[in-house]
């Protein structure tokens, strides 16, 4: 079954929403079993997990999306972290994603994160 572009829109913000929240399990409905994280080099549901975990480990953290695009399987997102330490002066974390979805699902991600000003 192919989701519609609303739908993948829909899994887009549902990603962050089940990060955010913590709520691991959920990933298991949002996430392939074998999902490819093709920046990180890994596959499958479990590593994806203990990324995310990771994630928190240095505090607490939000992850806010900016901005979501999606055409056909693709969802592109630039998300911003709320809590990056900063290394020096004022600096923030954004991340651009790519999720391709198949049947409901995230199966592949590929994404990079850069330091950047933080904007007053």
């Amino acid at each position: 079954m192919d989701t519609s572009t609303s739908d993948n829109r829909n899994i887009g913000y549902r990603v962050y929403e089940v990060i955010n929240n913590r709520d691991y399990a959920a990933l298991e409905e949002l996430f392939d079993p074998q999902v490819v994280r093709h920046a990180a080099g890994e596959i499958g549901l479990a590593k994806a997990r203990k990324a995310m975990e990771k994630a928190f480990e240095s505090g607490p953290k939000k992850f806010v999306v900016e901005d979501l695009l999606a055409e056909g399987d693709k969802v592109a997102l630039r998300v911003s972290v709320e809590g990056f330490p900063p290394v020096t002066g004022k600096i923030g974390l954004t991340i651009i994603e790519i999720f391709r979805i198949e049947n409901g699902r995230v199966v592949e991600i590929w994404g990079a994160g850069m330091a950047i000003p933080v904007m007053e």
